[in-house]
């Protein structure tokens, strides 16, 4: 027996060494390499671009994307996909309104149910309250095996960009779940919400949401979406957008159609009521238009994130001390009022990156947030006259800030009107990075989800103002989430330096820490695989080293650590096999 227990306490040790404790004790999350998730049959070489993501109560997980509005949904923790619908499934199933083009701005969100609901843009045809750009909404209950939708909007006025949140009341079915839309529009250019009180069946008129007078002034006819969140405990509902100087500079620069304004303010609207009556705060603002340098937060998109302690975070670029940098502000949950309390912003990005667009947050428990961007080592600067005159393109390795005046007719650029980005260098790289907070903002790690460049020259952030001169190859967005582990996932474009093609790649968080206080992050879990207690419709994200690199382990999923367990096993038993053989 002693010999035994020797052997049975060398297998523990060897057991402890190889790291089998839960994985939540890493200081870093890991990833699963990058997996490429739309389907080339369908995208062709270019383009797919512009995800969105989530991760049901089952955790099914679904990528949506532009190119023709797909959807892949995968049921082993993102190792394999299948393509549901193919191109333009939304063009498909539609009740109570016709589509005659698919347009794209997709977006995905999920219930506590169970059910998962499926957003893009059509022209539709046929019924006056659903005529022009509006947003369609299809859902599903079985991972788009099957799925019904329509005409969601009902919008007078043409829709641009909608975001979606869902909330299911508890001891509630689907078919009650509340879900909420928020867009905004090519008329008055201002906010909207449309409510669904049936889990998608049926959906309200449009709910303008801009009524404080400051928010009003400054969104006078401009304003750019940065998204809708749902307290996950009340049921509270967020929206949040930035805006411009006010009137004379929004409508001076052509208002939305050229995103030409300073979008310095950040707004958050809140309503206690689902959805019928609203309050705005101001998140932040900086300098305008006719400060020495401006500060512009609409280099696509800002983002708003819930924590299930009811704190509001609001994340967004904006160009700072000289740099385009991710800011992140917070607030504590209203208690007695519907006023928002935000405290001081706070610089996220590390000191490598010196220009940082699409920034995506999400939340989990308290003060635990993920905060998904592209940074670049190249510093971009914002278009005053002084810089006019200084980055004029003669040198490559610098930004341009007139490439407005470039003599090719046929491939012109968008005007960078005072304050907006300058032409990134056509040289300069962007990599994917993850930042993480666990105690509320007070510390950030950053760290990249892979060693590539991810996408190489200038990223054009005029929205439809860019032309064809301009790069716009990423679109406007990508997308993190979590599971119910507190597990980030995030899908994003990815694009190799010769520009010859763009993908939608996919990485699962494996180790580290997550997002959900004592649960611990485990491998990308097959479908129907829960942790108990850690409810579905969170969302987060992280990243420790890059594909391939130290921290990252194999698409499958599954830790390599097992194997050398398995190999300790193995050893283990052989020995006690031998130990029992008879001797002669």
């Amino acid at each position: 027996m002693p010999r035994l227990a020797a052997w049975l306490a060398l297998a523990s040790l060897l057991l402890l060494v190889a790291g089998l404790a839960p994985s939540s004790a890493a200081t870093t999350p890991t990833f699963t390499a990058p997996v490429r998730v739309d389907d080339p049959k369908v995208s062709g070489t270019k383009f797919a671009n512009e995800p969105a993501t989530v991760v049901d109560k089952n955790n099914i997980r679904y990528v949506a994307y532009q190119g023709g509005s797909q959807l892949a949904v995968s049921t082993d923790g993102g190792r394999t996909w299948a393509h549901k619908g193919g191109a333009e499934a939304l063009t498909k199933n539609l009740t109570g309104c016709t589509s005659a083009a698919d347009i794209g701005d997709v977006e995905l969100t999920t219930d506590q149910a169970g059910r998962t609901y499926f957003a893009d843009l059509q022209v539709a045809v046929g019924i006056p309250s659903d005529v022009g750009l509006q947003a369609v909404v299809a859902r599903s209950d079985d991972g788009f095996a099957s799925y019904a939708g329509g005409c969601s909007s009902h919008q007078v006025f043409s829709v641009d960009r909608e975001w979606m949140a869902a909330f299911t009341p508890e001891g509630k079915s689907a078919d009650e779940s509340r879900v909420y839309m928020t867009y905004h529009d090519f008329g008055p250019n201002t906010m909207w919400v449309n409510t669904s009180k049936d889990g998608g069946k049926t959906w309200g008129t449009p709910v303008d949401i801009i009524t404080d007078p400051p928010a009003v002034l400054s969104s006078f006819c401009d304003t750019v979406p940065a998204g809708i969140a749902v307290d996950p405990v009340t049921g509270w509902v967020y929206v949040g957008w930035t805006a411009g100087a006010g009137p004379a500079t929004n409508a001076g620069t052509g208002c939305n159609y050229t995103q030409g304004t300073v979008f310095n303010h950040f707004f958050v609207a809140l309503s206690k009521d689902e959805g019928a009556t609203w309050t705005a705060s101001e998140a932040f603002a900086g300098p305008d238009y006719t400060a020495a340098e401006p500060g512009d937060m609409s280099e696509l998109f800002g983002s708003v994130a819930i924590d299930r302690a009811g704190g509001v975070h609001v994340a967004f670029p904006d160009f700072i001390n000289g740099e385009f940098g991710v800011y992140v502000a917070s607030a504590p949950k209203p208690v007695s009022a519907t006023a928002l309390a935000f405290g001081p912003i706070a610089k996220v990005n590390g000191p490598e990156v010196h220009t940082a667009y699409f920034s995506r947050l999400v939340a989990g428990d308290e003060g635990r947030l993920d905060l998904l961007y592209l940074g670049s080592p190249v510093k971009n600067v914002v278009a005053t006259p002084a810089n006019k005159l200084a980055f004029d393109g003669s040198d490559p390795a610098l930004p341009n800030c007139t490439p407005e005046v470039a003599a090719d007719p046929q491939n012109p650029h968008g005007v960078r009107f005072p304050g907006k980005p300058c032409q990134m260098p056509a040289t300069a790289p962007w990599y994917l990075y993850m930042a993480q907070t666990l105690d509320g903002g007070v510390t950030w790690t950053n760290q990249k989800l892979r060693d590539d460049a991810m996408h190489t020259g200038d990223i054009c952030t005029l929205g439809i103002f860019c032309l064809p001169g301009d790069n716009r190859d990423l679109a406007d967005v990508n997308d993190i989430k979590i599971d119910a582990t507190g597990a980030a996932q995030v899908a994003y474009t990815f694009e190799p330096p010769d520009g010859s093609r763009t993908e939608i790649d996919f990485q699962c968080q494996t180790g580290g820490p997550g997002l959900l206080r004592g649960v611990a992050v485990t491998s990308c879990l097959d479908a129907k695989v829960v942790t108990p207690g850690a409810g579905g419709g969170a969302s987060a994200g992280g990243g420790s080293g890059g594909a391939g690199g130290p921290g990252t382990i194999a698409a499958t999923g599954r830790d390599p650590r097992l194997a050398l367990a398995g190999a300790v096993l193995l050893v283990v038993a052989l020995a006690l096999r031998r130990r029992r053989r008879p001797t002669n």
